[in-house]
């Protein structure tokens, strides 16, 4: 840790800097975007959270084995929706 308070000062911020459109943003946002490192992991995620089915055997394992209780499942549930989101 202390080896790396001499690097804070190369954290300056920079004042008055001109700010691109937002033409040219959103230019820079889709050329990122369809790079192949970008999109590869956005495509499995997006499908991993869309083939995520729920199903009851898995909700029984986890009550019985596991020792979850409703109101437990259903605020993991509320969570994942939220940071899905």
């Amino acid at each position: 840790p202390a080896s790396i308070v001499p690097l804070v000062y190369l954290l300056k911020e920079t004042k008055d800097v001109p700010v691109a459109s937002t033409r040219d943003q959103c230019g820079e946002i889709w050329n990122t975007v369809c790079s192949r490192a970008v999109w590869q992991p956005m495509g499995f995620v997006y499908l991993y959270n869309v083939l995520q089915v729920g199903n009851a055997a898995w909700k029984q394992f986890l009550k019985t084995v596991l020792g979850f209780t409703s109101n437990q499942l259903n605020t993991l549930l509320i969570v994942a929706y939220v940071l899905l989101w």
